[in-house]
């Protein structure tokens, strides 16, 4: 009987043992896909729940036999204070002038509040303030009015007449061709606005819009019996108005983005360091390391929290020791790179970079996953380093350098005589690299370059 008891107990200490090795590890896990600032939130958050973590630049807490019968004391009040809701800004309100100016970013508006506060200048009647409200909110994504007159007009007990007038007057709004209600409305507007909605530009804003998309410009030119060079200028005006006046605002305003990593160059040499400079140094507290005097229940509680404030600070650990090997290897096969920008780029995959640290491949994914590389050039996402590779006969190029060279290309071109994909591989073969017409297009369109018949200029 002692013995089926003692296998039991040998057994059931295993399962236990494995599930606390399986909560530390997916914690670890968790820690090491963090970007900085979502490490410096987690800290934050395990600082509040945990009473036994202590910031490292803390003052020291005096030890005295009163100093730990006041904490067996008030264990339960500071469990109930460390669940409460906490104000991190009282306690980082020491942080450097420095630091405040890096963390902080310019608070940026959404569309609709640009436009409710312009509504709350122009508007001094609260029936038309009330429709111009309702307009803004009818507004898509791009700035266009998703809503017909008549149902705005239902929703606020107005005349079809009177909202087209407030519409009007929010059309006048900054950006211009807000509030429009089709593509040809938005380009109207913005022609408006430039005062130059007349002859030929005006023609094709309203009946050849299909046509200058997809490259027609023979074909208007012969319906408005216009010279080809004058619809070009025409062309060209049109491509400084923005189908999508509402796009350049962003639903949120945009976060500041922290470097992970830093690389600079001194005397010619690399040197890389994991940017911890904003992360609160933890150690576990010597507050409550004499529980003898304890009850049972708050021994037990004070060793999970001993055993969480510990498994946090290793996962910590491992995380950077784990980004730097990372870091250090990437930058380390991609010098090029580092030093001359994308089209230096070479071929380099996960895969390659587990081997080499001898990790597994979703390991080096997690450590690069949403995280930043400040180098001398600027800031890149450590994602950047790796790139697919495209044959050559020499070997292999990256998707960067293939891309890099369709620009050049392009660039060089006759824009009388604009080259077809297919063309463009060609020229790619005849330099070594191997690349389908369907490589070439898609490469192309990354970089925002139109084809070859809207390349064409007369």
């Amino acid at each position: 009987m002692k013995g089926g008891l003692s296998l039991r107990l040998t057994q059931e200490t295993k399962q236990t043992q494995s599930l606390v090795m399986t909560a530390q590890l997916q914690q670890a896990i968790r820690i090491l896909q963090l970007s900085t600032p979502e490490l410096q939130e987690e800290i934050e958050h395990a600082f509040l729940e945990n009473p036994l973590l202590e910031m490292e630049d803390a003052d020291p807490v005096q030890e005295s036999a009163s100093t730990y019968e006041a904490a067996e004391r008030s264990l339960a009040e500071e469990r109930d204070f460390f669940a409460a809701p906490y104000d991190a800004d009282d306690f980082y309100e020491a942080e450097t002038a420095h630091e405040q100016r890096e963390l902080s970013a310019p608070v940026a508006l959404t569309l609709e509040e640009e436009l409710l506060r312009e509504v709350d200048i122009r508007f001094a009647d609260l029936r038309e303030k009330a429709i111009a409200v309702f307009l803004v909110g009818s507004l898509d994504e791009r700035g266009y009015l998703v809503v017909p007159l008549a149902e705005a007009a239902r929703a606020t007990g107005a005349d079809e007449a009177e909202v087209e007038h407030i519409l009007g007057i929010l059309q006048s709004f900054e950006p211009a061709g807000i509030g429009a209600r089709d593509l040809t409305e938005c380009m109207r507007l913005q022609a408006e606005r430039a005062g130059i909605y007349e002859g030929l530009l005006r023609a094709m804003i309203e009946r050849h819009l299909r046509a200058v998309a997809d490259g027609r410009y023979r074909a208007i030119a012969h319906a408005e019996g216009a010279a080809l060079a004058d619809v070009q200028t025409a062309v060209d005006i049109l491509r400084t108005f923005s189908p999508k006046p509402g796009s350049a605002y962003g639903k949120e305003a945009p976060a500041y983005i922290r470097p992970d990593v830093r690389l600079t160059v001194t005397d010619g040499r690399f040197e890389l360091a994991v940017c911890n400079e904003q992360l609160p140094r933890l150690r576990v507290s010597r507050l409550y390391r004499n529980t003898a005097e304890m009850d049972a229940e708050t021994r037990d509680y004070i060793a999970q929290r001993i055993y969480a404030a510990r498994a946090l600070i290793r996962s910590i650990e491992q995380r950077g020791e784990t980004l730097r090997r990372v870091a250090e290897e990437l930058v380390r096969r991609q010098t090029d790179f580092v030093l001359h920008g994308t089209g230096a780029l070479r071929p380099l995959t996960m895969q390659t970079v587990a081997a080499a640290l001898g990790m597994h491949e979703s390991t080096v994914s997690r450590a690069v996953a949403n995280k930043y590389i400040d180098l001398p050039r600027g800031l890149v996402p450590l994602k950047s380093f790796f790139s697919s590779a495209v044959g050559t006969e020499a070997g292999a190029h990256s998707a960067g350098e293939v891309r890099a060279a369709i620009g050049a290309i392009i660039a060089a071109e006759d824009a009388a005589k604009p080259l077809s994909d297919a063309h463009i591989a060609e020229m790619l073969a005849a330099r070594g690299i191997s690349a389908a017409r369907r490589t070439v297009m898609k490469y192309r369109e990354q970089l925002g370059i139109p084809s070859s018949a809207k390349r064409r200029r007369y």
